[in-house]
């Protein structure tokens, strides 16, 4: 192996040492993609929000969801709702649902997506919340709150 000179050295050992200390230093894509956009939990179920996409040209809205249960809930394969009438608001308007599609991905976590209509008009950075009294078939309040940003869509 040749040797390089000192000042190639140099030069690549600053942004090296600038990416690892802000590498380290910031909070991982991985830790806020667990915190959400926010969560709410009503007898040890925990609804959390992890993202959302505006998809089919600013028609809709896909939010991702995961269901953390303290406790092994049995959920009947022919389920095809774990999030039970899902009121969804942007601002005071409240959108309606179109479809729902989860999957288990251990014993008491599920993940899915609900989509839902979105108005044509809808105003900058606006309140977006998502209310159900039911998940996986349990009876409680869970309301979520986010902000819908404008650069999304």
């Amino acid at each position: 192996m040749r040797n390089l000179p000192k000042y190639t050295v140099r030069f690549f050992s600053v942004p090296l040492l600038i990416c690892l200390l802000f590498g380290f230093a910031s909070p991982s894509a991985e830790a806020q993609s667990s915190q959400g956009l926010g969560s709410s939990e009503d007898k040890g179920i925990r609804l959390t929000i992890n993202s959302y996409s505006i998809v089919n040209h600013g028609q809709n809205i896909q939010l991702h969801y995961t269901i953390q249960s303290n406790s092994n809930i049995q959920v009947n394969p022919d389920t095809t709702s774990l999030v039970e009438n899902p009121h969804i608001w942007i601002g005071h308007t409240l959108v309606r649902e179109q479809s729902e599609s989860f999957k288990k991905v251990s014993n008491n976590v599920y993940k899915g997506t609900i989509t839902a209509q979105l108005q044509h008009y809808r105003p900058d950075n606006s309140e977006m919340s998502i209310h159900t009294h039911g998940l996986l078939h349990q009876k409680g309040q869970w309301t979520v709150k986010f902000l819908l940003r404008t650069d999304k869509y």
